[in-house]
Order: structure tokens, then sequence, then C-alpha cells
């Protein structure tokens, strides 16, 4: 299997010509935030709009975001929690994760974005993703180091792009760190970058498209 590229969606995007396309279309008010180039400053204003933002808000009313945190867990423990909590909501399309999993000093990066907090990721996602048209499903998760545990999901389907901008099928790896108690501490997700001409004729010829196989089918890459 080809090694994963820590590449963000952004740039995966940028041979349709569209200003950017990344994992997170953060407001440009979040706390903790930090872009890391220009293009990407203005490519979040773009992806957010006052409509997906506001659904954002409603969506997730109901997350109990001070929740008390759930400590002492074993990482093989808290990897059968969150891959339960994962295969529930999906909360990497959805946004609505679980905070009593995750640390106050939570933190996520990419090679252009990086912030801090629960809730600014799962507001992020929730804007980016066209709920109901787009879709994770997991394919397994495991505790692969004492203090790692890595998460293999299939993610297709609708951004909040424009009118609307469509990912073909493809696997992602998140690797979450745990620390704080045995909380999650930390998420990087990385992914093999498609080819662009592929990911343009996806676009452009949907009539030719091919369903995914089910998930159920996919082979688990992890040990």
């Amino acid at each position: 299997r080809p090694a994963i590229e820590r590449a963000a969606r952004r740039d995966v995007c940028g041979a349709l010509g569209l200003a950017a396309l990344g994992l997170l279309p953060l407001r440009a008010d979040a706390a903790g935030e930090e872009y890391k180039d220009v293009a990407t400053k203005v490519s979040s204003k773009l992806l957010t709009s006052s409509e997906t933002a506001a659904e954002s808000v409603d969506a997730l009313a109901d997350i109990k975001w001070g929740a008390p945190k759930v400590t002492g867990l074993s990482t093989e423990e808290m990897a059968k929690r969150i891959d339960a909590g994962l295969r529930r909501e999906m909360w990497f399309v959805s946004g609505r994760s679980q905070p009593e999993f995750f640390s106050k000093s939570f933190s996520f990066s990419d090679p252009q974005v990086s912030l801090n907090g629960i809730e600014e990721y799962s507001r992020g996602v929730r804007s980016f993703y066209k709920q109901g048209a787009a879709v994770g499903e997991v394919v397994c998760t495991r505790a692969t180091a004492p203090d790692t545990i890595t998460v293999v999901w299939r993610n297709y389907g609708t951004v909040n792009i424009g009118p609307g901008f469509d990912l073909p099928p493809y696997l992602v790896t998140t690797t979450l760190k745990t620390g704080d108690g045995g909380l999650i501490v930390k998420q990087e997700d990385g992914f093999d970058q498609p080819d662009p001409a592929a990911l343009a004729k996806y676009n452009l010829f949907k009539g030719q498209r091919q369903a995914p196989p089910p998930i159920e089918g996919v082979a688990c890459p992890l040990a």
C-alpha cells in the first residue's frame, strides 16, 4: 500500500481551480486557530457561509461540551469507545463528537491549519461537509501503540464549496494521541493523495461513477 501522504484537502482540489479544500472550514474568529498560509485564510472564509455556520450551531446544540471527562481508561479501552462512537455518529463528518473523551488541550493539525479545542474541530467539520450528502465509514480502529489509537475510515460525498463539490471514495488514516489521564490530546489525518485528473473526471462525469463496495469488504490495513 502506498505510503500515506500528509496532504491537505485544499491541495487535492487545487487542480480543479478551486481556491481551497481543507478538512476544516474554520470561522475566521475561531479561538486558537492558526492559518499557515494566506490562501488557507481566504479559503476558510469561502467555505463557511452563514447558512452552514447556523446549521452547525443548531445541529450541535445538544452536545455537552463541558461534560465530565472520562479518565483512567487504557488505550485499548479508549479505542473501543472511540470505535463505537464513530460507528454511531461518525463525528469526523457529522461533528457530533463526544467531548468527554477529549482533553481540554486537544489539538488538531494538518499541513495548513492548526487549532485547539474539540468544539472548534467539531463545528468545523460539521460546516465543511454537506450533511446528508457526505459519508464517513469506519473500516477499523486499533490501539497501535501505548499512547496511540489509529482509525482507518472511508470518506466520500459533497463538501460545502460553492454549489457543492464531490469527493470520490478514499481512505483516511486518523491518528489519535492519548495523554492527560488517557484522554485524546491530539489528532492528525493522513490519506493517499488522489490523481488530480481523476478527481476532475469524478466531478465532471457523474454518470460514470461506480458505487463504492460495501465497507464490510474493505480490508483493515492495521496489524
